[in-house]
């Protein structure tokens, strides 16, 4: 009678183990720190002299291996080109899903529903570690709450995002992570929702998790004060205009919490008309160095690029190349174009 849902289980490699098989360096640690430093010194302090602007800038998932290591060649020669901007490559291996569809690299890395997580957490930390060792910082969102024992470590910046920002599972887990967390507003555009959970995330939790040798576990953690709000906008209204940053600027400072702002330029801040304009991106760039002006608060930027626009569906194969499989994405030669300005402007 127990278990009348479930096909079968599968015996999954610790995170002990996979770290000790796919183990960084001492530099790389050293790197990965510093990286978190100074991501926290950049999004903590908004009126530092030496200021950058933080960006988070990459596709908005990743399916292909190759591919992303081609794209990353893209953002390290404009963290060696922009020297104004604090670029941190997205790299999302969790895609929630509204109703069904592609999850994401972690669990179906071969993009035809096998759903090889085995191979998904390999191959995943084996792309986190190539990217760490041509010295880009790395930012990802968290879904699953297990995952980030198999990754953490290789991690700058992580993501609650607008779907799971209400769950107590969430904010809890960030409450015990290592690297500064970002939350974003919920889809519908509720604020107040992100800045509740960056005040349960600065409190201590106790919860339950596996340790690093996969142990069922009560994990009691410290909290997490290194936080901020991301403005994703909504499917009624964007959040890149003075009464939402006003709002959002009040309400962290009524609650004593960071007033760092970040702002998703894509997702619900890309709608014209009642659709999705993945191309807005670029001139929601303009708005911010108006707003900035009076908001010296927007700290950082993210940005839903590719080696090329558009999109394609996973299921029409052979697929394009360097051709997101989930949101449209601006290429990267539109994205250069966006550095450009932002590192001349800022």
């Amino acid at each position: 009678m127990n278990n009348i849902n479930v096909k079968y289980l599968e015996k999954l490699i610790t995170p002990y183990d996979i770290k000790n098989e796919l183990n960084i360096t001492y530099e790389d640690a050293l790197f990965i720190e510093k990286s978190r430093n100074t991501l926290n010194k950049y999004l903590n302090n908004c009126n530092s002299s030496d200021d950058k602007l933080v960006m988070f800038v990459g596709p908005c998932s990743v399916h292909n291996y190759d591919e992303c290591l081609e794209y990353t060649k893209f953002i390290k020669k404009s963290i060696e080109k922009y020297k104004n901007l604090f670029i941190v490559m997205r790299l999302y291996f969790e895609k929630p899903r509204t109703t069904k569809g592609w999850k994401g690299y972690l669990y179906d890395p071969t993009l035809d529903n096998s759903n090889n997580i085995k191979l998904g957490i390999c191959n995943t930390r084996k792309l986190l570690i190539e990217i760490t060792k041509m010295r880009v910082p790395i930012a990802t969102e968290f879904l699953d709450t297990i995952i980030p024992q198999y990754i953490d470590d290789l991690i700058t910046w992580g993501c609650i995002g607008a779907r799971t920002v209400e769950s107590q599972l969430h904010r809890q887990l960030a409450s015990g992570l290592s690297m500064f967390i970002g939350f974003k507003n919920r889809t519908d555009g509720d604020i107040d929702i992100a800045v509740n959970a960056m005040i349960s995330t600065s409190d201590t939790h106790s919860f339950l998790g596996i340790d690093i040798n996969g142990r069922a576990s009560i994990i009691h953690t410290n909290g997490n004060k290194n936080t901020a709000i991301i403005l994703r906008g909504s499917t009624s209204k964007d959040n890149i205009n003075t009464e939402t940053l006003q709002y959002t600027t009040e309400i962290l400072n009524k609650n004593n919490l960071n007033n760092n702002i970040i702002i998703d330029l894509s997702h619900g801040n890309t709608y014209e008309y009642g659709k999705k304009n993945y191309k807005k991106q670029i001139d929601n760039v303009n708005s911010i160095l108006l707003l900035k002006k009076q908001f010296k608060n927007i700290s950082g930027l993210m940005i839903e690029s590719n080696i090329n626009e558009d999109n394609q569906n996973i299921n029409n194969k052979p697929l394009k190349y360097g051709v997101s499989v989930t949101d449209k994405c601006i290429n990267i030669n539109d994205t250069d174009n966006i550095f450009k300005l932002l590192n001349s402007s800022i």
